[in-house]
């Protein structure tokens, strides 16, 4: 008989398996500590999904802020670097991403996939300059980490190209072949945000690799569908309860390709299918066998919306009853809820977000506008009242401006800063 869950259950179960719900620190820990946090929040998440926008907190740092209270980000850039104390590799997982070891090995087939597709712009690269390949590994193994521009300069070649949008230099493009193809790995970022890469293995057996990954192209189905399925399963158990769709956009694999895997999960009893009661009617759902028992949460915290909780937008309607819609790519004047809005969580409930900006030359976290989530379908007796939620987000707030370094948080009311910024510049007043 299938079991049946409430809502709320569905929510917890989400949210416990996230790795939500602990306590979470209020003043900087030491680098041991910080490292101890993001081993914790990998344990659950897997990938930090990585962002460049800065305008409060770079996206790939909030999940663990989220989990786990204030952290130092530097433990990710230490946790990044080849070696014994390695933890991540960058790798294109859900989208860009910080991935561990496990997953990252688990991606190979979307390496030899991109090595077998050969870009049009790396083959015109490669019939004009076929020695091009070979210069760029020789570069980087004398002069990485390097960037793509920095190796373009050094091979002097600036011709980048008509029209707009990626206009790279040949030997850009070929940068990124071969990172997406795994013969260059990632092993930080500049202080313009671009990826600093240096050879995987030595040159000739980058290019040896390279040769038989074309030649082996019809042989990897059965290596490719174990990674699927391992990929599979880690999803479902960091997501906890899900559903198909959910478990594919994980590491963005396509339905198609993780239908076999659930079908043996199923049959193994790895996942197994439940119903969840919701308003709008039953869904069925799959339940990992190590999720968490959907106890009540009592956490506040804020949400980026690259975190895994809510990066699938339709689980994120689904179980949160929340339609996200990021502001930075809409006109200023269309936007609704700001820029670049962070969810708050309360216990397991989205009642609100923020659209936040440090402004760190005055040492101020600037709180641009407050918005109460409509909930459509979330009776009214789940919903926190304003006050609660303002008190509970005052609080967030000034932990998140100690997390960042800033010593004062500003609210701005009025027109177009949202429903909520009058309560909480109150319940700012009040607490000071």
């Amino acid at each position: 008989m299938t079991e049946t869950l409430t809502w709320t259950q569905a929510r917890r179960i989400a949210l416990r398996a996230q790795g939500m719900g602990s306590v979470r620190r209020d003043e900087m820990p030491d680098g041991t500590a910080s490292r101890r946090a993001l081993a914790r929040t990998l344990e659950r998440t897997h990938l930090l999904q990585i962002d460049s926008v800065s305008v409060f907190a770079r996206a790939h740092h909030l999940p663990v802020y989220t989990r786990t209270g204030i952290w130092d980000p530097a433990a990710l850039d230490r946790a990044s670097r080849p070696g014994r104390g390695r933890l991540v590799h960058e790798t294109l997982a859900h989208e860009a991403a910080f991935a561990t070891s496990e997953v990252h090995d688990l991606l190979g087939f979307r390496r030899r996939a991109a090595a077998r597709e050969g870009w049009s712009a790396v083959k015109e690269a490669a019939e004009s300059s076929p020695e091009l390949i070979g210069r760029i590994l020789e570069v980087l193994a004398e002069r990485g980490p390097a960037s793509a521009a920095e190796v373009s300069r050094h091979l002097g070649d600036t011709e980048r190209g008509e029209g707009w949008g990626w206009r790279r230099t040949e030997s850009q493009w070929t940068v990124e072949y071969l990172f997406r193809a795994g013969a260059l790995e990632c092993v930080g970022r500049s202080a313009q945000f671009e990826r600093l890469y240096i050879p995987s293995a030595p040159t000739a057996e980058v290019l040896d690799r390279a040769a038989a990954t074309v030649a082996a192209a019809d042989g990897t189905t059965a290596r490719k569908q174990e990674e699927i399925r391992g990929l599979t399963s880690r999803a479902a158990r960091a997501l906890g309860i899900a559903d198909p769709a959910s478990l594919a956009d994980y590491f963005r694999l396509r339905r198609a390709e993780v239908r076999p895997a659930i079908e043996d999960m199923l049959a193994e009893g790895e996942l197994e299918e439940v119903e969840m009661t919701h308003p709008a009617g039953t869904r069925r759902l799959l339940r990992h066998r190590d999720a968490p028992r959907p106890a009540p949460l009592r956490t506040a915290a804020l949400v980026s919306p690259f975190d895994p909780i809510a990066f699938h937008r339709p689980r994120l309607r689904q179980l949160f009853d929340v339609d996200y819609r990021i502001g930075i790519y809409t006109p200023a004047e269309r936007r609704t809820t700001g820029y670049y809005s962070l969810l708050f969580l309360l216990g397991d409930v989205f009642p609100a977000r923020v659209d936040l900006r440090a402004d760190r030359r005055r040492g101020v976290l600037e709180v641009r506008g407050a918005y109460r989530e409509e909930l459509p379908h979330l009776p009214r007796r789940r919903r926190p009242e304003d006050g609660p939620v303002a008190a509970a987000l005052a609080e967030e707030l000034e932990r998140a401006a100690r997390w960042q370094g800033l010593q004062g948080v500003e609210v701005a009311t009025g027109a177009g800063t949202g429903a909520l910024s009058a309560a909480l510049a109150e319940a700012r007043r009040a607490a000071a």
